[in-house]
């Protein structure tokens, strides 16, 4: 178990590279329902199957938490991980979780790939319609595409200056970059 505390401050945010459409959504529902045939079914459960999209959610696949999250947790900040320096500050909340794609529960785990619902105070922000949207159950995300990173406000400034510096020592030494991680960058 990791608290977000014991997480250092460039690398608290989440990330994702694709949304799901309401079809997929479906899709995920009735995946999930074939799942839970001969299993328990607790309120997330029956929170995730009966609930229908608002125009101000929206049901993102998010890669590797960086910590144990509670649902309900707030954030105020989405930027392109590739350029940090486009951004959007927009109030929302994690209101759902399904872990790995299929188990709805009340956390998101570290190290572990979950779909998430977030709820926007006002409209999902642009920035958002970037990711892969998916058409599907699957997985048909094109080579190159766009990742985003979720976190708040307090902790931006981090996690940009250390997204620039991974991406100028990339650039500079390759997949051997991470040997350079206590260099000095100048910009």
């Amino acid at each position: 178990m990791r608290n977000e505390e014991d997480c250092s401050k460039i690398h608290r945010y989440l990330f994702s590279d694709m949304y799901l459409s309401d079809k997929a959504i479906e899709l995920s529902k009735k995946a999930t329902i074939k799942r839970f045939a001969d299993r328990n079914k607790d309120e997330f459960y029956h929170r995730y199957i009966n609930w229908k999209r608002k125009e101000n959610e929206i049901i993102i696949f998010t890669l590797y938490a960086y910590a144990d999250l509670k649902i309900n947790k707030e954030f105020d900040c989405i930027f392109n991980i590739n350029d940090p320096d486009e951004f959007v500050f927009e109030k929302f909340t994690l209101t759902q979780s399904i872990y790995e794609g299929w188990a709805p529960t009340d956390t998101v785990d570290n190290g572990h790939k979950n779909l998430l619902v977030f709820k926007f105070e006002n409209e999902i922000p642009k920035i958002l319609f970037k990711l892969h949207k998916e058409e599907t159950h699957g997985d048909t995300r094109p080579k190159d595409h766009i990742k985003l990173g979720f976190c708040n406000q307090k902790d931006f400034e981090a996690i940009a200056n250390g997204l620039k510096k991974y991406h100028l020592l990339r650039e500079k030494y390759g997949t051997e970059y991470w040997k350079y991680e206590d260099e000095e960058i100048e910009e």
